[in-house]
């Protein structure tokens, strides 16, 4: 096979169809059958996608993690947790800093049947982690809020746990104060499922906005 073939090209049309069956009779009887058409359907596109993704991702921070085992995901659940159910029913690429042990940035892409979606999350996320980026944003306020205002007007979302009491009662809203609040945070943006998944678009649309929440990769 050529590079030019392994290039990323989009999911095949049959993909949403195949996750959304899969919840039906993701059985080990049909563990055989459902994995020849996951390889075909799942792994190999989203390995193009992971190929077609990393160098954007290393022009950002070259700390993050490239080993491809590391980063997509497999198509076995965890029979632990899932014993009568073999498949995952849906998809993953992580791209983490590979120098830490907690409190880990990482580039996420997510995708089900009927959803993608992809952002920043802090892996291993703790209260020293959480507090070291309050102290950032008490020394910064303005600058952290302008970056998070330019990423919602990109359509991005903080999304959190939020404290009950406010932890700056006494200080009007500003808008990292909604960051500062939470017990932890990422930051993400969800989209249905649309045309962009069946060609290179959808990289694009990745890569694009990858490269939007690199502000604030660099201030956490």
């Amino acid at each position: 096979m050529n590079a030019a073939s392994d290039k990323f090209k989009g999911f095949p049309k049959e993909t949403p169809d195949f996750l959304f069956n899969l919840k039906f009779c993701n059985t080990t009887s049909k563990e055989k059958e459902n994995l020849t058409k996951y390889k075909i359907l799942v792994t190999e596109p989203l390995k193009q996608l992971y190929d077609e993704l990393l160098p954007t991702v290393l022009d950002i921070d070259p700390r993050f993690e490239t080993k491809p085992n590391r980063c997509i995901s497999t198509p076995y659940t965890d029979r632990r947790f899932s014993p009568s159910v073999p498949l995952k029913e849906y998809m993953y690429i992580r791209y983490k800093y590979a120098d830490l042990l907690d409190n880990i940035p990482g580039l996420y892409f997510d995708m089900g049947c009927d959803y993608y979606s992809y952002g920043l999350r802090i892996y291993k996320q703790n209260i020293k982690g959480m507090d070291k980026i309050r102290e950032k944003i008490l020394m910064a306020p303005e600058y952290f809020s302008s970056v998070l205002d330019k990423l919602s007007e990109k359509g991005f979302f903080v999304i959190g746990d939020l404290y009950k009491k406010d932890k700056l009662p006494n200080i009007p809203y500003f808008p990292a104060k909604s960051l500062y609040n939470r017990k932890s945070f990422y930051v993400g943006k969800d989209v249905k499922i649309n045309d962009n998944i069946f060609s290179e678009a959808l990289a694009e649309e990745i890569k694009a906005n990858f490269l939007a929440l690199t502000s604030i990769i660099r201030i956490i």
